[in-house]
């Protein structure tokens, strides 16, 4: 029994992306607990992510459960820029991406990540970007909130809006990753949408053997043909899927041949039986 096959899983950056996903900083302000410091380290390694900032924030060295939470991803953590304050750890930075689950006043345009990451992303093509998360018992404070040149805000339900840093960071990282990423491994095929051609065939294939089946009424099929087309035109196919659908409508005529020549058998046998008593 011969070896199986490695797959390789997750993406791959695209190129075209790589340079901007390497421009991007994570900037965790005030944590408190190494173990969150961690598990950022992890979410940003499963997104492409290297560049963690870490600003006035407690010690996360290997004794501690910043180890254990990156569970493989503590290297993210090794490398991570030290910055006293947030100014610092903006510098240079295109945009700033700041995030919150607080609006108000001075809070009013906030952003989902859907609607942030894509700026972000563009300006990243161009020199380095940064989305700064806050504490974990109060976020940022609005002082902050001014340093960042956009704020973005999580949904997430009202009776229970706050959530852990890590969490927001994964979602932020996710949004960031899907616009740098493509396949890998088992590779998703182009799509090559079915000829005009190659569907009209497709279209007399079942239109024949649904007639020799009776499901169509010879004098007019027209009518259900046009629901048929309907429904097969709704779905996205190329032309396997053309060559699939006519697969099963060949096996299906040869069963409907099959029928039939059993029933004209059998017919002939009755004719022959009665010709005989006669």
């Amino acid at each position: 029994m011969g070896a199986s096959k490695k797959v390789q899983r997750g993406f791959a950056v695209h190129p075209d992306w790589a340079v901007a996903l390497g421009n991007v900083r994570i900037v965790l302000v005030g944590i408190t607990h190494p173990g969150n410091i961690g598990s950022v380290a992890r979410v940003m390694k499963n997104m492409g992510l290297r560049n963690l900032v870490l600003v006035s924030s407690t010690d996360c060295g290997p004794e501690t459960d910043a180890r254990f939470m990156a569970s493989g991803a503590y290297d993210v953590v090794e490398q991570a820029q030290r910055s006293s304050d947030l100014a610092e750890g903006l510098s240079q930075c295109l945009m700033a991406v700041g995030t919150s689950a607080r609006l108000g006043r001075k809070r009013s345009s906030a952003r989902t990540p859907d609607e942030a990451i894509p700026e972000l992303m563009e300006r990243a093509r161009l020199g380095p970007v940064a989305c700064v998360f806050g504490r974990e018992a109060r976020g940022l404070t609005n002082e902050e909130i001014k340093l960042c040149t956009h704020h973005m805000v999580i949904p997430t339900d009202a009776e229970f809006a706050s959530m852990n840093i890590a969490h927001a960071c994964a979602i932020t990282a996710y949004e960031i990753f899907k616009r740098a990423c493509r396949p890998r491994g088992i590779q998703i095929r182009s799509f090559q949408p079915a000829s005009v051609e190659e569907r009209e065939a497709m279209f007399e294939h079942i239109q024949t053997v649904l007639t020799r089946a009776g499901f169509l009424e010879k004098t007019g099929p027209l009518r259900m043909m046009r629901d048929i087309r309907r429904i097969l035109n709704s779905a996205q196919m190329d032309n396997r899927d053309a060559k699939i659908i006519r697969g099963i409508f060949r096996k299906m005529g040869n069963m409907v041949r099959i029928a039939d020549e059993k029933a004209r058998t059998l017919e002939r046998l009755l004719q022959e039986k009665q010709l005989g008593r006669s």
